[in-house]
């Protein structure tokens, strides 16, 4: 395509001196060289292909979102090399036929950054005489989406809050009355002098299912009850070491090792100890379930470790913790922060939702990695404090082995 200013400046090629021809190209030049910047400042992604599918223009935003890597807004390549996903290649080749817009498009990318929802917008280019390519729009509209999940979550723990109210009251009444008659029973027996170890193992066995419902109940108020943090400053190490040693006859009970690596200096955060500290006995118990899970075999076959990572990242610092365990199924992954899901035979589904409302209430986010048959890791992110009294100074990466059996 040449526009008119140049086919007629073309036309003229031969009576205009080469002085003015190269005034003009470098004007032309210049035009470009700012429109082009224009478009690779633009939030939004575009690709811009001829009609042979080539990719004739390309901006920064796309290779971002998209993420493509770096390279030439004039990169002369065809489509199909340029996009190596071939769900969202079939999607954009569908319009490209097409004589009218095709507006409004989604895409889910799997990409290693994690999950990103796009908006394309594919848009026919033409003059009066031809169609000569085609543009495609790309938004990123995977925040928009996040909030909105968030703005769903927010209105499905309100409607259970208020049912909750009445239904914790009406559960509870008769579970109470329950352990009552109960603990009545067994004063009888022993009044009586009445010794039965069948009876006393059936009254055992009720004692237990009326805790385990109460503790049920508890759960499912702790998830939708509006909470409120007690905030102080305090470091995460500290946190971290303190529930390790807390924790430490469960990992040799069930025969694992537990190792901490730290990397970097430590600011302090603020936050909710004790809530905090609950999600990581969690997150921690949840690791010791999924290694004890396995068969003899599977545990013979690697080491029954939990490994816990913590580094500063800029404002942020974060705490992975990764076991050797049985693995999440990858069909499972993107639910296990949901409501009710669970893949535990006695699991009430409430845990890692709690854990992730925790983490959010904190400003902070939580995300999971998992292979089959491999492990899991869970990542935690939290905002540093804005002041910090003082830094935990650590000269270098250190491994220390709190638990040593085998």
């Amino acid at each position: 395509m040449k526009s008119g200013f140049l086919r007629r400046l073309l036309d003229r090629a031969e009576k205009v001196d080469k002085e003015r021809i190269l005034d003009y190209m470098k004007e032309i030049a210049e035009e470009r060289d700012l429109l082009v910047l224009i478009l690779d400042s633009m939030i939004e992604g575009m690709i811009v292909i001829d009609e042979e599918e080539k990719v004739v223009f390309v901006n920064q935003s796309a290779r971002s979102i998209l993420d493509l890597g770096d390279g030439s807004t004039t990169p002369d390549m065809p489509l199909a090399k340029m996009l190596n996903h071939p769900g969202l290649l079939s999607l954009c080749r569908s319009g490209i036929d097409n004589s009218t817009p095709l507006p409004f498009l989604e895409y889910e990318l799997r990409l290693p950054k994690g999950r990103t929802h796009v908006q394309i917008n594919i848009i026919p280019l033409q003059n009066r005489e031809e169609r000569f390519g085609t543009l495609f729009f790309f938004i990123d509209e995977t925040e928009h989406k996040e909030r909105e999940q968030k703005l769903l979550e927010a209105e499905k723990l309100a409607a259970l809050a208020t049912l909750t109210a009445g239904m914790s009251h009406e559960i509870r009444n008769p579970l109470n009355s329950l352990s009552i008659h109960l603990q009545l029973l067994q004063r009888h027996l022993k009044k009586k002098e009445i010794h039965d170890a069948e009876v006393e193992e059936e009254l055992s066995i009720f004692n237990t299912e009326i805790q385990r419902l109460n503790g049920v109940i508890e759960s499912f108020l702790g998830a939708v009850r509006p909470s409120h943090p007690a905030i102080k400053l305090f470091d995460l190490n500290s946190l971290v070491t303190e529930t390790l040693t807390l924790m430490e006859p469960e990992f040799r009970e069930n025969g694992i090792r537990v190792f901490l690596h730290e990397e970097g200096d430590w600011p302090y955060i603020e936050g909710d100890r004790s809530r905090l500290k609950q999600s990581l006995i969690n997150l921690l118990r949840n690791a010791i379930e999924a290694i004890v899970a396995q068969t003899q075999e599977e545990r013979q076959r690697k080491a029954n470790e939990i490994v816990l990572s913590m580094a500063r990242r800029g404002d942020k610092v974060t705490l992975a913790i990764t076991d050797t365990g049985k693995g999440i199924p990858p069909k499972d992954l993107p639910h296990i922060f949901e409501a009710y899901f669970t893949t535990k035979a006695r699991g009430t589904g409430l845990g890692l939702m709690i854990v992730d409302r925790i983490i959010r209430e904190h400003q902070g986010t939580i995300s999971a990695q998992s292979e089959l048959n491999e492990g899991t890791q869970i990542e935690i992110a939290l905002p540093v404090a804005a002041e910090s009294p003082r830094l935990l100074e650590h000269d270098a990466p250190k491994t220390h082995d709190v638990e040593n059996s085998d």
